[in-house]
């Protein structure tokens, strides 16, 4: 935490400022906001906002080398569980 050793709410009050400090700064300018959700007035008219569509790329892969790929890291992984299966049996046993 910036050449201090412990953790962040255990520094010195020399070394820097106060959470306390900062917190009644926060409180005060909060306060001190006007306006807001609650105090905003109502749209006219009801708009539609659009983020994102769905469209269909496509199903399996583009190349022989994709597919050769993907089941390779499928084989590598099953073979990667049933090892670790087998040690924790091992540890069990």
């Amino acid at each position: 935490m910036l050449g201090f050793g412990g953790h962040f709410l255990t520094k010195s009050r020399r070394y820097s400022v106060t959470f306390a400090i900062l917190r009644d700064a926060r409180v005060v300018f909060r306060r001190a906001q006007t306006g807001g959700p609650e105090r905003a007035e109502p749209v006219a008219e009801p708009t539609t906002l659009v983020v994102n569509f769905l469209q269909f790329v496509g199903a399996g892969w583009q190349t022989p080398a994709d597919a050769m790929l993907a089941n390779t890291s499928a084989a590598m992984a099953r073979e990667h569980a049933e090892t670790a299966r087998q040690h924790l049996q091992t540890l069990a046993a």
